[in-house]
């Protein structure tokens, strides 16, 4: 195929840079950035875009602190890595400010009114307290993006060290007793308390007895659960549990389900949050930077502030919700899922005093089916006074979007994971709700991923 020189303008939402191909045609190319000029050869394209690899890096960005390294090489979902940190921050501020404008529709200047400076990581690198590590060969790795090879990647801009000699003593093992039986390896863990959960996981659809059989005796026989408690010792931690899960499809891979066994110890670590005490279990979610999710709950408390009632939808295992809580505030949660809406409720517990524990109800049900309306008249809630929604990627349902602002509470906190779909859902809110504050934080350095803080008083307030 034809090699074009092409000068790198705009970066993509998955970090990739953006040129204009002599055609005009817009090009992704991964791996560089705004105000490179690189040779590149298309490897795919359509009739609004294309994809290309960089042959040639021919001029760098003053803001790159490292050599180019082919995209197919690299691992980990880290594309600014190769960024000075203070780029990288610039560069999530200008993405949700341009989503609020091309796809929100808000004024320029209104958007520069209201946004806030991004909430950066005071350390960019190991920071994540949750990694899924993929088994192939023997060897655990992060797989390179649309591939199933293991890459390279530099530990220290994501992991925690501990989780960096766990997985070399399990290698290890692997090493000398080559095993089949795993395809990934999930580590979990608190600084705060020292606590790590590791779980060895199959995609196998053999008979699920005959698979948990063969695992447990490979861990007995190879004294894996030693080895890796002895690692976890020897730089003070605990291995609060080691666990085998069986995840045979792609869903039950991406939602950390399937069949889950307790090989050794429990299935949770405990993690001190905003200074309350909570219970994680395996394979529910909380926020993978620590010290960035409190800046978040930070700012979102400031919405709590002075209200009677709060409503924490997407709750989860629970964890915003309590850490916002005030005494003498009524906080109620609703979660889809079961397990979840269970860890909310042993979260509250261990999180508040008996008293302020009893003023927090959690419930199981889709938050597109729930009827407030019904709920409220019963008198089994209250209306509320602040509204946190904290959902998936995808954004609001639309007829969630109606729900809340059907709900009319004088503040709205929404905290997103997606400036795209959070520009779409401010659109339809901002009919109802001001927009006072839009604050993107830094939760996952060196990646292309950008939190956000929104706060919103109703109109009529």
């Amino acid at each position: 195929m034809e090699v074009t020189e092409l000068t790198i303008t705009a970066v993509g939402s998955e970090g990739q840079g953006i040129g204009n191909l002599p055609s005009g045609k817009t090009c992704f190319v991964p791996g560089v950035f705004p105000g490179e000029v690189c040779t590149v050869q298309i490897e795919s394209e359509t009739s609004k875009y294309a994809v290309a690899g960089v042959k040639e890096l021919i001029k760098a960005s003053p803001d790159r602190i490292s050599p180019f390294v082919p995209s197919d090489e690299v691992s980990g979902g880290l594309p600014f890595a190769c960024l000075s940190y203070e780029a990288q921050l610039k560069i999530k501020q200008t993405r949700v400010r341009d989503c609020l404008i091309r796809i929100g529709g808000f004024d320029p200047a209104f958007v520069d009114g209201v946004m806030k400076p991004i909430l950066a990581s005071d350390d960019p690198s190991r920071y994540r307290n949750h990694m899924q590590y993929a088994i192939r060969d023997g060897r655990i790795g992060l797989i390179v993006a649309k591939s199933d090879e293991i890459g390279s990647y530099d530990g220290k801009l994501i992991e925690y060290e501990i989780f960096g000699k766990i997985k070399d003593t399990v290698e290890e093992v692997f090493g000398r007793a080559p095993t089949r039986l795993f395809d990934g390896l999930v580590l979990r863990g608190s600084l705060r308390t020292n606590e790590i959960l590791a779980e060895l996981t199959s995609s196998s659809s053999q008979t699920h007895e005959v698979v948990i059989r063969d695992a447990k005796q490979y861990i007995a026989s190879t004294g894996l659960n030693d080895a890796v408690r002895k690692t976890c010792e020897k730089d003070g931690f605990n291995l609060n549990g080691l666990l085998f899960r069986i995840s045979p499809n792609k869903v039950s891979k991406r939602t950390r389900t399937g069949v889950r066994t307790i090989i050794e110890g429990v299935d949770y670590y405990d993690e001190i949050f905003c200074g309350r005490k909570f219970r994680i279990k395996a394979g529910s979610f909380f926020q993978v930077n620590t010290s960035q999710a409190e800046k978040l709950a930070n700012k979102a408390s400031e919405a709590c502030g002075g209200v009677s009632v709060i409503y924490d939808l997407y709750c989860g295992c629970g964890t915003l919700g309590l850490a916002v809580k005030k005494k003498g505030q009524s906080l109620f949660g609703i979660e889809v899922v079961p397990e979840a809406v269970a860890s909310a409720k042993i979260n509250r517990s261990l999180a508040l005093s008996q008293d302020e524990a009893s003023e927090c109800e959690f419930i199981c049900k889709d938050v597109l089916k729930a009827d407030f309306g019904s709920l409220i008249k019963s008198g089994k809630i209250k209306a509320p006074g602040c509204v946190i929604v904290d959902p998936p990627r995808k954004g609001l349902d639309i007829g969630v979007v109606k729900k809340i602002m059907e709900l009319g509470a004088p503040s709205v906190c929404y905290i997103s994971c997606d400036p795209a779909t959070l520009a779409r859902d401010l659109k339809m809110l901002a009919r109802e709700y001001e927009i006072r504050e839009v604050t993107p934080a830094d939760l996952f350095p060196n990646a292309a991923h950008v939190e956000c803080v929104v706060l919103m008083l109703r109109k009529n307030t």
